[in-house]
């Protein structure tokens, strides 16, 4: 087993893209908006998109401030060179496996020349992914969105600063309040969370960190960080 140090998403991007005053930045797949929340109270300028209208109702609430655009990652609502930033957190795998390549180059697209993209992705490891593996097994589309940043860099449309590696921590006080969250980002798996509760309540005790109060899983994160070549993507 990898040991990893346990980290903070936002703690991690904004050591990154220090100092965020003013800067632009636009969060690709920001779902409930907790993450733009974050990045504007540190006085960055942030812009979110999803395709999702309901999750974006909610960004609205976490994040006033936040300049928000229903829309695909395949086809950015943003001007060339428009932004200093963008990010893409535990968002690329859910795009589809053909359009991978397209929001990546749609990243590039609207940041500044030489500027700053970084990818943060869940792998298919941890206690917090087997945990809820008979719910859903995201083991292959993980893959895939780490093949595709892999080819950005290999075909020179990203350049690559650097990799790390860490585990977020995820905190439950119960079995259900797990369940509850899986259902809640994807409302689709409501049927096969009733149908494989038993087996996910058995990984659940078995893998879980029990402290006081509550129980602890661990997902492992990779996170890339990018730039757009300074002659262009």
């Amino acid at each position: 087993m990898i040991k990893r140090p346990v980290d903070d998403t936002l703690r991690v991007i904004k050591a990154i893209l220090a100092p965020l005053e003013q800067r632009r930045i636009v969060d690709i797949g920001c779902g409930r908006g907790a993450l733009l929340a974050g990045l504007a109270e540190a006085g960055a300028r942030v812009a979110g998109i999803d395709p999702d209208a309901e999750a974006l109702a909610e960004a609205r609430r976490t994040a006033p401030s936040a300049i928000l655009r229903q829309a695909n990652a395949e086809r950015l609502p943003f001007t060339d060179g428009a932004v200093n930033a963008a990010l893409f957190v535990d968002s690329l795998h859910h795009i589809p496996v053909a359009g991978m390549a397209t929001a990546l180059a749609e990243a590039a697209r609207i940041v500044e020349p030489g500027s700053d993209i970084i990818v943060v992705e869940p792998l298919p490891e941890g206690t917090f992914f087997n945990s809820m593996r008979p719910i859903e097994d995201k083991t292959q589309i993980r893959a895939e969105a780490q093949d595709a940043i892999a080819a950005a860099i290999k075909e020179g449309r990203l350049l690559l600063v650097a990799t790390s590696e860490y585990d977020r921590i995820e905190a439950y006080t119960t079995v259900a309040d797990f369940i509850d969250h899986i259902v809640a980002l994807d409302p689709s798996l409501r049927d096969k969370a009733l149908e494989e509760r038993e087996r996910v309540m058995k990984r659940f005790f078995t893998l879980a960190e029990y402290v006081k109060g509550g129980y602890r899983l661990r997902q492992p994160m990779r996170l890339h960080h990018l730039k757009r070549p300074a002659a262009g993507p």
